[in-house]
């Protein structure tokens, strides 16, 4: 499962960057052009995705290792990628869609399954 995990976190942090320079390059572009493209991800969804992922982590740790099993700093980490790369996502459906809520709900399982997983493998 430690594996399993790992290499999911390892393509969310690829992810990630792509998303980040995709924000970047979006400011810069409204800055300098007045362009009124909505960004690539929201503050809201991001803190959501981080709070379901963080949350069912820390939960998975506790039930399955104990106290010891809790790693804030680590938690932290994974939580704010997987809920960078969770809001691109949920954008990029709704965009795809034509703003269906409930398609874009579905994505918020994606930190749900991860955070159970990051739970059970104890990282």
């Amino acid at each position: 499962m430690e594996i399993a995990f790992k290499a999911s976190f390892m393509l969310a942090v690829a992810a990630e960057m792509v998303l980040v320079g995709v924000l970047v390059s979006q400011i810069w572009r409204r800055q300098r052009h007045g362009s009124t493209h909505p960004p690539v991800f929201t503050g809201g969804d991001t803190l959501t995705a981080a709070a379901l992922f963080g949350g069912t982590m820390m939960l998975t740790a506790l039930l399955t290792h104990g106290w010891s099993g809790l790693w804030s700093q680590d938690t932290l980490l994974y939580a704010a990628t997987v809920g960078i790369v969770t809001a691109g996502l949920a954008a990029f459906v709704r965009r795809w869609d034509r703003g269906q809520p409930a398609h874009g709900c579905i994505v918020f399982l994606l930190p749900l399954g991860l955070g159970v997983l990051a739970g059970l493998a104890g990282v």
